[in-house]
């Protein structure tokens, strides 16, 4: 009898157990306190924090060494890719192991401007111990604290992801859940709120949009014919390339407030760190919120741009191209190579938009209402976040049912008894 216990084919319960250490490691950090920020966050753009902190597992409000979160390891790997790093550094032939320390770096950079710009929303206590100023002193070693907070939420993300369950999802899911009972108790006043400023209605529609159309586009797919030349058997016409309705999932609202928070942490640092720079980047924050027509704006098109980045790079055109060519499929009246890469992206470009509309419509336009009402931050984005907790609960399923999968086989290996006779 041979047992695999290891890699993806590990048990449920070894993977539960790994989740379970890594939870509690990313709860610990969460809790232990930066001593020289005090008081509560403050400045423009606080929305947009709080926004990103249901996104990326981080908390901008409750200063701690796992403050930042997931932001800088979500706004390195979708800007990675997004301005063709990656596919710049494949075509180069550079080692693999080179392409993780630029990426690493850039998780670095971005984690230092983010850790600077929050910590310019607190007051810092002065630090007599050091060479520099007692102010810069402390600075340091917050910005420090902060960036080695973020790189270690960064590696037990990772960690999860290859020996337990969820990946990012774990720590997404906290955040959401802790989001939510911390407006419990202004629930009821901004139900009431809202529904006498008559914009309850356009909340519950799109709530209910997301939970129905959402579970549909989680269960739907499009199914494309494939020829096989090695098939021809009765099989042969039920072979096929499934491509989800949402291609992209809930990625680009998680990834889109990241993104959004990149400008804001920019203009932050910059205004705390060069001189005279503080007023440009007030005017700036001014602007870069989702109370804003500039920062909704751009919000929306991103969304809608990441649904079709996501798409695309979910299911991957060229890479399914080459190969179904190289192994010997095709699709009806569709030529093998180019053809074949041209078709499969207009497919996943069309799907893409028409879940990047959705995304848009109930998930994006309520937030229009957030320069009126402020105080209803939590509701407007109700959809978006309900959204999130649908697709990750979703990947979540997935994973939990592709695991079990191993438990309904077994491999054996017996020895046939041989017997020779004279």
């Amino acid at each position: 009898m041979s047992h695999i216990p290891e890699g993806r084919f590990a048990s449920l319960k070894t993977k539960l157990l790994w989740t379970a250490l890594f939870f509690v490691c990313f709860m610990i950090g969460r809790y232990i306190p930066i001593p020289l920020m005090h008081g509560t966050a403050t400045g423009t753009g606080v929305e947009l924090l709080s926004a990103a902190n249901i996104a990326t597992g981080g908390d901008f409000f409750f200063p701690s060494l796992f403050s930042l979160g997931l932001g800088p390891w979500m706004g390195a790997a979708i800007l990675w890719r997004f301005l063709f790093i990656g596919r710049i550094a494949r075509n180069r032939n550079i080692p693999e192991a080179s392409v993780d320390r630029a990426r690493n770096t850039l998780v670095v950079i971005l984690a230092v401007i983010q850790a600077i710009s929050l910590m310019a929303t607190y007051d810092v206590e002065e630090l007599p111990v050091g060479p520099f100023a007692p102010v810069v002193n402390a600075q340091i070693l917050i910005v420090v604290a902060l960036t080695g907070g973020a790189l270690i939420v960064a590696w037990l993300a990772k960690r999860n992801e290859e020996f337990g369950l969820g990946g990012i999802t774990m720590f997404i899911l906290y955040q959401l859940i802790i989001t939510a009972l911390r407006n419990l108790e202004v629930l009821p006043a901004s139900t009431r709120e809202a529904r006498d400023a008559g914009v309850l209605w356009v909340v519950v529609v799109a709530c209910v949009a997301v939970v129905v159309i959402g579970i549909i586009a989680g269960n739907a797919e499009l199914r494309l014919h494939v020829n096989k030349v090695a098939i021809d058997n009765g099989y042969i016409g039920v072979s096929y390339l499934p491509i989800k309705l949402n291609p992209a999932g809930v990625s680009p609202i998680m990834y889109g407030l990241a993104l959004m928070t990149i400008p804001q942490s920019i203009a932050g640092a910059a205004g705390a760190v060069i001189p005279g720079a503080d007023a440009g980047a007030e005017r700036f924050l001014s602007v870069w919120t989702l109370s804003s027509p500039v920062g909704f704006t751009a919000y929306l098109l991103l969304l809608f741009a990441l649904a079709i980045f996501f798409g695309l790079f979910t299911v991957d055109p060229r890479a399914t191209a080459k190969r179904m060519r190289d192994g010997g499929e095709y699709f009806d009246h569709v030529a093998p190579g180019p053809p074949t890469r041209a078709y499969l992206r207009r497919r996943v470009i069309a799907l893409s938009a028409a879940s990047g509309v959705f995304l848009v419509v109930f998930t994006g336009l309520p937030l229009a209402f957030m320069g009126e009402f402020p105080n209803l931050q939590f509701l407007l984005m109700a959809p978006g976040t309900l959204m999130i907790l649908l697709g990750l609960l979703w990947m979540l399923q997935e994973e939990i049912a592709d695991t079990r999968i191993g438990t309904r086989y077994g491999f054996a290996f017996r020895a046939r008894d041989r017997r020779v006779t004279a």
